[in-house]
């Protein structure tokens, strides 16, 4: 007789799965906090408001934008089931125009203002599409993966905060 169980582990090792992916879509956000708090911490000085929105282009649309377009080309499978999608060629396009905007962001702080607002500007137009796919596939698909809810936040709201941002403050 043959008899199957399964692992005690993992439900445990899944949720930790699914946090940690989770986590990547906000991993800029986190970074520019965290970066935020230190610098301002010692005193934020009279351009803390030029300074704010250069640490949240470089750390909300760079690095999240490096960090989306290597988890794209490299690791596209898992990035995929995190997603809720199937993989398909879509994974290097997306992880192109990802990795684009972040090295461009990046490039931001060397820059006048006008270009920030122009890597601003795409990355919010970008972002926007994006999220816009996401509710189409949870109204369409049923599908509520980490990575296809948790996103919106990333998709909807950081650019709202850019915009704002740039507006009020660079």
């Amino acid at each position: 007789m043959r008899t199957t169980s399964a692992p005690t582990d993992q439900p445990t090792s899944r949720a930790k799965r699914s946090l940690a992916g989770g986590i990547l879509p906000l991993i800029g956000t986190i970074l520019f906090v965290i970066v935020t708090v230190l610098q301002f911490a010692g005193g934020a000085g009279e351009d803390w408001g030029p300074q704010l929105v250069t640490n949240a282009v470089t750390y909300m649309i760079g690095w999240a934008g490096v960090g989306a377009g290597i988890s794209h080309l490299f690791f596209s499978n898992k990035i995929s089931k995190t997603i809720g999608f199937e993989k398909s060629p879509y994974q290097h396009e997306v992880g192109f125009a990802d990795l684009s905007m972040g090295i461009v962001a990046l490039m931001a702080a060397s820059y006048s203002t006008e270009f920030a607002l122009s890597v601003i500007l795409v990355s919010s137009f970008y972002r926007f599409g994006c999220g816009i796919g996401h509710i189409r596939s949870m109204i369409k698909d049923h599908n509520f993966a980490i990575n296809n809810t948790l996103i919106l936040f990333t998709n909807f709201l950081v650019p709202a905060f850019l915009i704002f941002a740039y507006y009020n403050w660079a």
